[in-house]
């Protein structure tokens, strides 16, 4: 498989629209009824600085480069961020690539002030959950109230040496 590259975007840019709404539906495929007026949503200007950030993974094909991932950080408050919207497309899963867009987005977490991560995930999502725990996340109270979470994380930052 082709190296993908981690680059800073906009989570409103038409491929992130476009990985957004795969997420999405693969979520609906699996059961999950999304609310989109939930209050504790995210908006684009929160997922950029100064606030927040987002990445995209491109992959090169022999059509030009190609959107297979993305998720964003958001700052909660100046000591805790919150991980939000992270999605690898099926076609690059299996060697590594959640685990290392989400060291990075924690590491933008860590670049924002925050000492600690959060993040929320649905009640099925065992993927993620196993990602989570496996990276050092531990089970917290729901501590944002949103709907379509079955669980919620948090983990202690520190900056990385080197």
């Amino acid at each position: 498989m082709a190296e993908v590259i981690l680059r800073p975007a906009a989570s409103d840019s038409p491929e992130s629209g476009r990985l957004l709404a795969a997420y999405e539906a693969e979520l609906v495929s699996l059961g999950v009824t999304l609310n989109h007026g939930w209050s504790g949503g995210v908006t684009p200007a929160q997922l950029a600085p100064p606030q927040g950030a987002w990445l995209v993974g491109w992959r090169s094909t022999e059509r030009g480069d190609e959107a297979v991932a993305c998720g964003g950080v958001r700052l909660l408050s100046p000591d805790v961020c919150e991980i939000k919207r992270m999605y690898v497309d099926p076609s690059a899963r299996g060697a590594g690539l959640a685990r290392r867009l989400l060291g990075e987005l924690e590491e933008a977490g860590v670049a924002l002030g925050a000492r600690a991560a959060r993040l929320d995930t649905g009640r099925d999502m065992e993927p993620a959950i196993g990602l989570y725990r496996a990276t050092g996340y531990v089970e917290i109270d729901d501590y944002n109230a949103n709907p379509d979470a079955g669980w919620w994380f948090e983990k202690q930052l520190r900056r990385r040496s080197g």
